[in-house]
């Protein structure tokens, strides 16, 4: 518990932040602090429940708080957020929901943004309601662009609807997500504008990634844009992938596959997203358990939102040992 004066500092500066409008410099000035001091007291003043976030237009959605404990404890996330559903409610309403909840308690302490594409993160772009973000946080796609994905927009297109949403910049990142060839991709990671946006999306300190299954949905659409010959196909599927962030798959042990599959996506890699501070790990449904347990053993994810179907169903895959 925060001693009264340290109690009544956060009180202060949440007023002024969020009540009166006030950029954190201009709090800052205010209170005789940095903004880096005050940007550190809004974080407090959110953790300790002071300011409490609610997301107008939607119903209150529950959460399944045994499930949040158990995938925590296992799998030594930061955070796990498990949506109740109901027959009223899809999961996917739900998990971006609560997307847009983690959006809007952790995007004011951040830097850099990073966004991937997929169908449940496109909802929980929609799902964000309007914020004042400070104008020097910026929003970086996370890998190029998927035009050929009708199920989901690209990453700049969630970084471009987010940007007007939250009076920031986007970046661009002006690349295809997925090219059918290795040349193809040696020769536009020569470019030094490509390989700029990757170390952009590198230096994100906080990320929002879909999770893929393999062979269904963005997935499996990610796998059709690769163009494989019956060879390259034959060692694709011989690596047993279950699932996929940002277009790169994995074993269900975590591991990323390697060639043909590395060789085909423009992008920031499994490796570099588990470099990023904060990376939220977002995914709807029990058809991407096998996906999502594959994620959560990367060691990339530090904070899982799901439906309650889902987290059962993962849990489930690694309590028999899969």
């Amino acid at each position: 518990m925060p001693a009264k004066r340290d109690h009544q500092m956060l009180i202060e500066a949440a007023r002024m932040y969020y009540l009166e409008g006030l950029d954190q410099g201009q709090v800052g000035r205010r209170l005789g602090l940095s903004r880096s001091s005050v940007s550190r007291i809004l974080a407090s003043a959110r953790e300790s429940g002071i300011v409490q976030v609610r997301i107008a237009g939607d119903d209150h959605i529950s959460r399944n708080r045994d499930l949040e404990g158990q995938l925590m404890r296992t799998f030594g996330l930061r955070e796990a957020l498990v949506a109740e559903t109901s027959a009223s409610t899809t999961d996917v309403k739900c998990v971006a929901q609560l997307g847009a909840e983690v959006f809007a308690r952790r995007a004011p302490s951040a830097n850099r943004i990073g966004f991937s594409w997929g169908f449940t993160l496109g909802h929980v772009v929609e799902a964000i309601p309007r914020l004042s973000l400070h104008p020097n946080i910026l929003l970086t796609p996370l890998v190029g662009g998927m035009p050929l994905l009708d199920s989901g927009p690209s990453g700049y297109i969630n970084t471009q609807i987010l940007a007007e949403k939250c009076g920031v910049v986007s970046e661009r990142f002006d690349a295809p997500a997925v090219v059918e060839s290795a040349a193809t991709q040696r020769a536009m990671l020569s470019e030094s504008s490509i390989r700029m946006a990757i170390a952009r999306a590198a230096a994100s300190d906080l990320a929002f990634v879909g999770i893929g299954n393999f062979g269904v949905q963005t997935s499996r659409r990610v796998l059709e844009a690769m163009n494989f010959n019956d060879q390259e196909m034959v060692e694709v599927v011989a690596a047993k992938p279950v699932g996929d962030v940002c277009g790169r798959f994995f074993t269900i042990d975590g591991v990323p596959l390697g060639p043909p599959a590395s060789e085909r996506v423009i992008g920031i890699t499994i490796d570099q997203l588990a470099g990023i501070d904060i990376v939220v790990g977002i995914a709807a449904g029990k058809t991407k358990a096998a996906g999502t347990l594959g994620a959560l053993r990367t060691g990339a994810i530090g904070i899982l939102v799901v439906d309650e179907g889902l987290a059962a169903a993962v849990l489930a895959l690694h309590s028999r040992g899969v």
